[in-house]
């Protein structure tokens, strides 16, 4: 190998050495200290890779966070609470604003998105308010009455809706944002009740006759695919995707969220059903 080759080889060597370096460093930081949140995360809020539990997988595995925000009730009353789009009536023109956004001009000015601080909240009033909004859509259904096939089915699929919000949709809820992590902080002390993470939010703008109205849209949480590393990924390695979704098998994560709010496992525990139910 000729010296100029030789050189170049050895700085290729050592730029990747060094991107490894810091990489790990940051782990290491956002792994430092006492954890921001601890979460206990079901099957619900953490999914599965399609192929999870094939032979063919090798390592860790990497699940994806699956979080909502709260349905409203126009979406509630036709049986389908569950909502997993990203806008949230709570960010308003207001909370925009308090997040550093310009609101100036008409509903065709750009708009960029910009990183901020979201709040999740797992399996509170958010989620309680999601079940109610379907159980209201389907007695209302039922109040009704049914006189064909169409109104049959309309109760049917409002009744299934109510039993997905109860037994599997997600209970984990964007419910605020801010720019402050210690004050998010105080205003929602339980750590192992909402979490605090980076995620990208860009505001909307719609008009509506003379009226121009503003919310806006949770693009994504910045780290949304978790590893669960080899070490804890062995406890499931007898759980497949289908088992999972069939109701045969759970699991349950404990998340952890450090100082630069990005996830990692630190637990996984399996359950099984019992056999004939």
């Amino acid at each position: 190998m000729k010296r100029p080759q030789r050189v170049l080889l050895a700085a290729g060597i050592a730029m990747i050495v060094a991107v490894n370096a810091l990489v790990l460093a940051g782990v290491a930081w956002n792994r430092s200290g006492e954890p921001g949140s601890r979460l206990t995360l079901s099957q619900r809020e953490t999914l599965l890779p399609y192929d999870f539990g094939h032979e063919s997988e090798r390592g860790g595995a990497a699940v994806t966070l699956a979080w909502r925000v709260p349905a409203t009730w126009h979406e509630a009353d036709d049986g389908h609470a569950v909502n997993y789009s990203r806008g949230a009536d709570w960010l308003d023109a207001a909370r925009l604003r308090e997040l550093g956004f310009d609101l100036s001009g008409d509903e065709r000015t750009h708009r960029a998105s910009r990183e901020v601080l979201l709040v999740l909240e797992l399996a509170g009033d958010a989620w309680q308010a999601s079940i109610e909004h379907a159980r209201r859509a389907h007695d209302a259904l039922v109040a009704r009455g049914t006189t064909n096939k169409a109104e049959e089915n309309a109760v049917l699929s409002a009744q299934q809706s109510l039993q997905y919000e109860i037994d599997k949709a997600s209970r984990l809820f964007a419910i605020d944002a801010g720019l402050d992590a210690a004050a998010l902080r105080a205003r929602y002390p339980d750590r192992a009740r909402h979490a605090i993470v980076a995620a990208t939010v860009r505001p909307l703008a719609r008009r509506d006759k003379e009226q121009l109205t503003f919310s806006g849209q949770i693009e994504a949480v910045s780290v949304s695919s978790i590893t669960v590393p080899h070490a804890l990924r062995i406890a499931m390695a007898d759980v497949d995707r289908n088992e999972v979704d069939t109701g045969r098998a759970s699991f349950e994560l404990d998340v952890a969220w450090g100082r630069r709010f990005e996830p990692w496992v630190t637990a996984v525990r399996v359950a099984r059903a019992e056999a004939g139910r």
